[in-house]
């Protein structure tokens, strides 16, 4: 019986490779999450100084705008314009830092890094010239800034990857 065109395989193509005898198998696939790679570590360091200079900058600002006003709903008013300036760039901060590494952890990762930059300064700029109204410990302001940093920062890294999966959209770098 003659093998008819196509059929079988061609003398120059090489089998299978066979399984080892030694009692080895086959490396099997690891789901596991990588670790952090030393550019994921800079992308978290490098944006959370940078907008953790920004949130400084803006709560440095509402400081010394404060120590000039006198009125009680000038104080809510300028601690509330601070507020909203720093849920946007812990926000932003979580959505750069997600975007670059791609894990969703880092985003939070990255806040609390530059929260406690934030906390640090403001806390020491507080106790050098203590601010109009009453006086906070400096406890708080850590406690405040480590929970407004890691939670926007987290959340909106979270949503920026559930919208990148939901619109099957991939970044090109």
């Amino acid at each position: 019986m003659a093998l008819t065109p196509g059929g079988g395989r061609s003398p120059s193509t090489r089998p299978p490779p066979s399984p080892p005898t030694n009692g080895q198998h086959r490396p099997t696939r690891d789901r596991r999450i990588p670790p952090p790679s030393r550019q994921a570590s800079v992308s978290v360091v490098r944006w959370g100084a940078l907008i953790g200079g920004l949130v400084i900058i803006a709560d440095l600002s509402a400081q010394a705008v404060s120590q000039h006003t006198v009125s009680p709903d000038d104080l809510v008013a300028i601690g509330t314009a601070d507020d909203i300036v720093n849920f946007v760039l812990f926000s932003v901060l979580g959505v750069l830092v997600v975007r670059d590494t791609r894990m969703v952890y880092l985003g939070a990762v990255a806040g609390v890094f530059a929260s406690l930059l934030d906390a640090i300064v403001v806390a020491a700029a507080a106790s050098m010239v203590p601010p109009v109204g009453p006086e906070q410990p400096i406890d708080e302001y850590f406690v405040r800034n480590l929970a407004i940093g890691t939670i926007f920062a987290g959340l909106s890294g979270v949503v920026y990857m559930v919208v990148q999966r939901w619109s099957g959209g991939h970044r090109t770098r």
